[in-house]
């Protein structure tokens, strides 16, 4: 778990630095550094409305939280809007770059903090911390195990009568297996010419992956973690040719 937890990070500290807002929202007209940072932020703004919306239908809560925790929150995209409904709000994230840029645009916002984490748990935090847990096109980006590790935190860190809610894909419709052979290729060339072809191929040294869990493989380890599943819904934000599910939990 630790050689998977050096892959993400070097992930995604080489994109922090070659184009953060697309990595974050990888909207195909945008890469190169096109997204304009307003329009950038308002889709976040959009996400957190419809997540907060369905999150408050589902869980008895004054509509305010007392303090979010963004998990993996890039550059802040959806840690600002919950800012607007919340007290205080916490990102956290794996990126030194990408939590730069997130602090640079903190000015007025006395109550949102941002926290580098590069261990595979999450002890930087207290017991009963937060009383909502929020992750999103975020956990898909890493190994099941390592996912199912900060899952298992979140149920430690989040206080009695919150929410933990997440979204994971479970499974594509597209023939992959030339996609997979294509990428074991790659990965066998020697060492620095992998990341020359895909600076050539794609214009940036790394790849981010897609890791596709079961629902009952998410839900089970939720349980064994002391998650009750309370709303599941479809969930398409890994892509249009996947199955992916938008999770909300409370205290079993």
């Amino acid at each position: 778990m630790k050689s998977d937890l050096r892959r993400v990070a070097e992930t995604w500290e080489v994109l922090g630095k070659e184009d953060p807002l697309w990595a974050v929202y990888t909207h195909p007209d945008k890469r190169g550094g096109r997204w304009d940072l307003g329009e950038f932020m308002e889709t976040g703004e959009q996400a957190v409305a419809r997540y907060h919306e369905l999150i408050a239908k589902r869980v008895p809560t004054s509509g305010i939280f007392s303090h979010v925790l963004d998990f993996d929150c890039g550059v802040g995209r959806l840690t600002f809007a919950w800012g607007k409904r919340a007290k205080r709000v916490t990102g956290v994230d794996i990126s030194a770059g990408m939590l730069q840029i997130a602090n640079n645009n903190l000015a007025g916002r006395e109550h949102i903090n941002f926290i580098l984490n590069q261990s595979d748990d999450l002890r930087v935090f207290k017991e009963g911390e937060f009383d909502l847990v929020f992750s999103f096109v975020c956990l898909q980006h890493m190994p099941w195990p390592l996912a199912a590790g900060y899952i298992a935190d979140f149920s430690r860190i989040w206080q009695p009568g919150g929410v933990v809610a997440f979204q994971l894909p479970s499974r594509t419709f597209q023939a992959d297996w030339m996609a997979r052979f294509r990428k074991s290729l790659i990965e066998s060339l020697p060492f620095g010419l992998d990341r020359l072809y895909r600076r050539w191929r794609h214009g940036s040294s790394v790849a981010f992956e897609v890791y596709f869990t079961p629902s009952a493989v998410v839900e089970a380890s939720a349980a064994a973690a002391g998650l009750k599943l309370i709303h599941r819904e479809p969930d398409t934000s890994a892509g249009a040719t996947t199955e992916g599910f938008f999770y909300v939990f409370g205290k079993s």
